[in-house]
This record gives structure tokens, C-alpha cells and sequence, in this order.
């Protein structure tokens, strides 16, 4: 292969990467115009979810370790606060934080996989798209630990406004900024051209 030949297929995987980082914002832009609509819509299959018995996994087994999860971070943070985990949530200053099913994060699982379709068209590497997606699993998993316990802070030192403020309307937001830094992070780190 030539010079030429190679500087054109780096110009295509440019371009091919440019068309997908555009569709990716293209989709945030819409969702964050969307995210009333998709607050209301997230209460409602909520509840048409609750009246089957598939949520009782993630209550009986997800939520536990996540309590557990959530209390082993907060306990490491150089703050003067007292945390306890319990099976259903965890204590944090002597107010009790549920976690439910619902508040795990799968909406955030549900985007990542999205935005897989979109954001690994092309020809890269199958170690680099594996590598991708074991980043953008383990970082939504870790932003998703992080959103709770943004929320269990601002609850003790901004008060429940403030906590129910970012848990319904601005945790979105932040999943979906999330997205943007792993995609930049993946496209100009991790994937490779075959």
C-alpha cells in the first residue's frame, strides 16, 4: 500500500468517526430536548414494570450490592459523614436512601448499547471494539455509583429539593455527558483501524 492509499483511508476513518460523533450529539441534542418527556415516560414504565415480577432480581440481588457499593465509597470520602448499608439502601447521616430497581441505572445501559450501534460503525479492530465495550460498561457502571452518591450528598447538604432536582432532571445530563468523553476518549484512544 502507498502513502496515498494510506492517507486516504485515514481521511475515510475521519470522516467515518466525525459522521458518528455527529450523530451521537445530534441524538443527545434530542434527548435533552426530550427530557421531560422521557422523565414522564421513565414513571410510567416504571410502573407497567412493577406490576410483573422481573424487577424482583435486581431488587433481591442488584440492590444489595449496590448499597453495599454505595456505602464502601462513602466511606472512603474525606468527608465527616456516617454511612451504613442495609439490603434495600443505606443510611447516610441518619436519613434512609432506598434504592429500587429503577434507580440502578438501566435507562443508562440501555443508551450505551445505543450508541454502540452507532458509534462503532466501521473498520476497527475486534480487540479495540472490545476494549470499547468494556469501558463504556464499566465507566456507566461507575458514573452510574457516582449519580447516587451526587445525590446522597446533595440531600445532606442542599436538602431534598436539591437531591430530587438532580435525581429527576439532571442525572440525564450527566449520563449523557458521560458519553460524550468516553466516545472522544474511544475514538481518538482506544479505537483502532483495522
Amino acid at each position: 500500500m502507498n502513502q496515498r492509499e494510506s492517507a486516504n483511508i485515514r481521511d475515510s476513518s475521519a470522516k467515518l468517526r466525525g459522521s458518528a460523533f455527529s450523530t451521537l450529539f445530534i441524538w443527545t441534542a434530542l434527548l435533552l430536548m426530550l427530557l421531560p418527556f422521557i422523565t414522564t415516560f421513565n414513571s410510567f414504565l416504571t410502573s407497567l414494570f412493577l406490576k410483573f415480577h422481573f424487577y424482583r432480581v435486581l431488587q433481591d440481588w442488584v440492590v444489595p450490592y449496590q448499597a453495599k457499593a454505595m456505602a464502601s465509597v462513602l466511606a472512603v470520602l474525606p468527608l465527616p459523614i456516617s454511612v451504613v448499608a442495609t439490603s434495600k439502601g443505606f443510611w447516610l447521616q441518619g436519613i434512609f436512601f432506598e434504592l429500587q430497581w429503577n434507580c440502578l441505572g438501566w435507562q443508562s445501559v440501555v443508551l450505551i448499547i445505543a450508541t454502540f450501534l452507532t458509534g462503532m460503525q466501521g473498520r476497527f479492530t475486534t480487540i479495540s471494539r472490545a476494549e470499547t465495550v468494556i469501558i463504556g460498561f464499566l465507566g456507566t457502571y461507575l458514573i452510574n455509583i457516582l449519580r447516587i452518591i451526587i445525590v446522597g450528598l446533595l440531600a445532606i447538604f442542599l436538602g431534598r429539593t436539591g437531591a430530587i432536582l438532580f435525581h429527576d432532571f439532571f442525572s440525564l445530563a450527566f449520563v449523557i455527558l458521560w458519553f460524550f468523553g468516553f466516545w472522544w476518549f474511544s475514538y481518538s484512544f482506544v479505537l483502532e483501524e483495522r
